[in-house]
């Protein structure tokens, strides 16, 4: 069996002489992020994607109107320099071009490629079951018990940041 968290986490734990259950959970949850993370890096390999390219190409493929960098930028909550080196990976990937705006010249227009489309394509059915198989073997009480669990830490995270200025003060 996996270890439940990471001995850095067990570590912290120590040193702040904390051993209830909430934050042990805490832990096991940063831990559990962190392998979910790494094999999403794994699935998405094997299109040449990354979580932040294949978010830049939902969000373009999701856009009822002209998908422009600012407004995928928006979208994503990220800076548009961040989108800007997204974009150009996918582009020299062949997954989308640049071209120009309809009605603005000094704006840029992003349009998925038929590969792009393709790979959204493949990915959408394998990433749901690669999902699914994740919470394989829960029951719906079981889920529901720890979507309830996970709301709650959210709720108190948003709670401590607005108290707190930011969640790095921790």
């Amino acid at each position: 069996m996996q270890p439940l968290m990471q001995q850095k986490h067990e570590l912290l734990l120590r040193h702040a002489r904390q051993q209830s259950e909430g934050a042990t959970l805490v832990m096991a949850l940063l831990h559990t992020a962190a392998l979910i993370d790494r094999a999403c890096a794994r699935e998405l390999a094997a299109f040449d994607l990354s979580e932040g390219r294949l978010a830049v190409l939902l969000a373009i493929a999701n856009t009822e109107t002209s998908a422009t960098p600012a407004l995928v930028a928006e979208q994503l909550g990220v800076t548009r320099a961040a989108v800007t080196g997204l974009i150009d990976g996918l582009e020299r990937q062949g997954y989308l071009a640049r071209v120009e705006h309809p009605s603005d010249r000094r704006s840029i227009v992003l349009k998925i490629s038929p590969e792009g489309i393709d790979a959204l394509d493949k990915i959408g059915p394998r990433y749901g079951t690669w999902l699914d198989e994740l919470t394989a073997g829960m029951s719906k009480n079981a889920l529901e018990g720890a979507l309830g669990t996970l709301s709650a830490i959210q709720r108190n995270v948003i709670q401590t940041e607005g108290e707190n200025g930011n969640a790095a003060n921790v």
